[in-house]
């Protein structure tokens, strides 16, 4: 390639620069991604149905400078019955159309789904902004189906001069690994706090059953025989004596007796 300079003024039309030229200048100190100020810019949201909403912002893409100015709808393929996939939805200069407009990259279907990858080439360059997770039957799109990807470099990243960009992505990637972390540990927490509490109440019906049929066999012994006389007795010793249980994993006590004739059950605190 012959020796390159500028930008000089031009004289009876001797300096005349391309495009390409000032997109290679513009590259140089602006890098590709999307402008971090403010924190919304291309940011893609959900409208609970199959479309989402890429909102206001500007990038850049190999020199060349990308605006939206207004909210711009998206509309989400038809989910399939059985399998799930991953849309993506990108920032894509296109050489032979000579302009950059958003897409929806729709991903293959299958049962654990993975994104498009992004086409980086002499054609078509693309930034990908977010992964659209696509369930089975899907008949809407939730913002917790959305996974951000502008602030990591691989896919996007921010706009930043001058030549070197900020790396995003280990803190994108650390952020990611927190959530994860801390659904998974209250996931393991509820499932333990449930457990317990099942046995604690099977316990307690443990102790019930046990004192009621050891109940049930004193009545059985007293209805044979002089069964007048057992059942006096056995009313006097349950007057004199209430029977009383106490359930050691929960300090609960429950009492029985029999007042003015009738039994009776209650809780003591």
């Amino acid at each position: 390639m012959a020796e390159q300079s500028g930008i000089f003024p031009s004289v009876n039309g001797d300096r005349r620069y391309f495009t390409a030229f000032f997109a290679e200048y513009f590259a140089d100190f602006i890098s590709n991604g999307i402008y971090p100020n403010p924190s919304t810019q291309c940011q893609v949201l959900a409208n609970n149905d199959m479309t989402v909403t890429l909102k206001p912002g500007n990038a850049y893409i190999n020199g060349y400078r990308y605006k939206n100015d207004s909210d711009k709808s998206l509309s989400i393929e038809t989910a399939d019955g059985v399998l799930k996939r991953i849309d993506r939805i990108v920032l894509r200069h296109t050489t032979l159309n000579r302009e950059i407009k958003a897409y929806v990259k729709k991903g293959t279907f299958a049962s654990t789904p993975v994104a498009p990858s992004l086409q980086r080439d002499a054609d078509m360059w693309e930034l990908g902004v977010a992964d659209i997770y696509v369930s089975n039957g899907a008949v809407s799109i939730s913002q917790a189906s959305i996974t951000d990807l502008r602030l990591n470099n691989t896919y996007c990243g921010i706009v930043h001069g001058v030549v070197d960009q900020v790396d995003t992505t280990t803190l994108f990637n650390q952020y990611q690994a927190w959530f994860s972390e801390k659904q998974t540990q209250f996931n393991s927490n509820l499932v333990d706090y449930v457990a317990g509490k099942q046995i604690e109440i099977d316990q307690i019906e443990a102790n019930l059953q046990a004192e009621f049929n050891s109940f049930m066999d004193s009545l059985e012994g007293a209805l044979s025989g002089d069964v007048a006389t057992n059942m006096f007795v056995m009313i006097n010793n349950l007057e004199e004596n209430q029977w009383k249980l106490t359930d050691d994993a929960t300090t609960t006590r429950y009492e029985f007796g029999i007042s003015n004739g009738a039994f009776y059950y209650r809780e003591v605190v």
